[in-house]
């Protein structure tokens, strides 16, 4: 048998071409692993790119809230969109009822956003918990405040956030569709079909359902798992740290401290007798409803407690000529600096009052308790820092300290004065001889009460 032998040049260039044969080979089968894993990769980075965006816009709408709306306080967060076509984007200007969450799509259009999209191209949702929604208002809103929001692993047995630092709004990203998920194309810039369990899931397994804000839990998913909603949480700590980094905020709960003693102070200058300079007694530290100022009624006898709403106990004594039983009315004849035809502090305290009257106290010295005669002279009053005498102090109690508990809104931890104040200023509570003394500091990690004095002549001042 004859053998054919090739030249090498020919032998060469076969060799040359089965080796790019092999290249090409290997680089198709490198390609068809590495081009699903960048996608995914690149997926990924556009969901996470979004729902960061989101959040950064929700905290940015809450701590101007108050800048944005006349009359209102920070820290509110925009309702949904249900709708979908209110121009599509667009927050509900009402989303059911008082304290309860809701869910809907992000409203990117109030947000100043434009429609943002996870990787897979379904836009965002977004749930509000019921007590920091704009509409209908909780009663208090501050940073005691709690949420009502619980975010879970994909185990949906681990919480995602601390139990001291409640969820107050969570944005979801939806994912590819998956089984029994309608998602039919319209041509709405997200769509038409705002029903929220044909884009979140439900596992049964942990028995959670991220369509249903209602039960107020949702479970975090995986890329590739059965539920594969990607969520992220909003605390209730980002919205109030932000809001401290405000220079004006700071300033502002001052103002209201200030003004709520300029109150009192007015008080006595309208008890029947113009040499009765008695002001109202405290309303116990125990209030049924911390958010309903008309539980704030004045004690009888008590010289130290929260700042009082009705007075009609004092006004028994004094004769005062306010109208009606009330302190801090907007009717033009009490409390001058209540309104609410809110303009700016220093001028009106409402609605800062309303949301923050938990966290006001109130010292009386005995001398200046309510009587139906002239008031004594000192032999009694307070004093701070051991200066005085003075006839009252009104303290503003700062954010929760150390072991100080208010955040879940109990009554058992809000009926405690040293959840509020700190050092002399808790302990001289209940202030029975009627002359303790009170105390200021720069603020720190162990006090941030601030305090303002009522002098003798009625003279409101900060405290020293």
């Amino acid at each position: 048998m004859n053998h054919i032998h090739l030249p090498h040049r020919q032998r060469g260039f076969a060799l040359i071409v089965l080796l790019t044969l092999v290249l090409l080979t290997l680089g198709s089968t490198m390609l068809h692993w590495i081009e699903p894993a960048s996608l995914a990769l690149q997926r990924q980075q556009q969901t996470s790119a979004s729902l960061a965006r989101a959040k950064a816009a929700l905290i940015g709408y809450a701590i101007s809230y108050g800048d944005t709306h006349p009359g209102k306080v920070h820290g509110y967060l925009p309702c949904p969109d249900l709708a979908g076509r209110n121009p599509e984007g667009s927050a509900e200007t009402n989303c059911g009822s008082k304290n309860i969450s809701v869910i809907g799509r992000l409203p990117w259009k109030t947000l100043d956003l434009p429609p943002l999209r996870d990787g897979s191209g379904s836009c965002l949702w977004y749930a509000v918990s019921g007590t920091y929604k704009y509409n209908p208002k909780t009663d208090l809103l501050n940073p005691d405040t709690p949420g009502q929001l619980q975010v879970f692993s994909a185990d949906g047995h681990s919480a995602l956030h601390p139990q001291d630092d409640p969820v107050v709004a969570v944005i979801l990203a939806p994912g590819p569709v998956q089984p029994g998920q309608p998602r039919t194309p319209d041509n709405a810039i997200c769509s038409d079909n705002n029903t929220a369990d044909a884009y979140l899931d439900n596992d049964p397994a942990s028995g959670i359902n991220n369509a249903a804000a209602v039960v107020e839990k949702f479970q975090q998913g995986s890329v590739t798992g059965i539920l594969n909603d990607q969520i992220v949480l909003i605390r209730r700590s980002e919205i109030w740290n932000a809001l401290q980094r405000r220079t004006d905020f700071y300033a502002t709960l001052q103002t209201l401290t200030q003004q709520i003693a300029l109150c009192l102070a007015d008080y006595a200058r309208h008890n029947s007798d113009p040499a009765n300079l008695g002001l109202p007694w405290p309303a116990p530290v125990t209030i049924a409803d911390t958010g309903d100022s008309t539980d704030y009624n004045d004690g009888s006898g008590l010289l130290s407690g929260r700042v009082p709403y009705i007075v009609n106990s004092s006004n028994t004594l004094t004769g005062n000529r306010m109208s009606g039983d009330i302190l801090m009315t907007d009717n033009g004849l009490n409390c001058p600096r209540y309104s609410t035809s809110f303009v700016t502090l220093p001028e009106k305290i409402y609605p800062w009052w309303d949301n923050w009257q938990d966290h006001l106290f109130y010292a009386l010295a005995k001398e200046f308790q309510p009587q139906s005669g002239p008031t004594a002279a000192c032999g009694n009053c307070l004093s701070v820092n051991g200066q005085g005498p003075y006839a009252a102090v009104v303290l503003f109690a700062g954010n929760a300290l150390g072991n100080q508990l208010r955040g879940n809104n109990t009554g058992a931890e809000r009926s405690q004065i040293s959840n509020y104040l700190e050092q002399r200023n808790a302990a001289n509570h209940p202030n029975s001889g009627g002359n303790a003394d009170y105390q200021t500091a720069v603020s720190s990690a162990d006090f941030n009460d601030i305090l303002y004095c009522i002098g003798t002549d009625l003279q409101v001042a900060a405290c020293p």
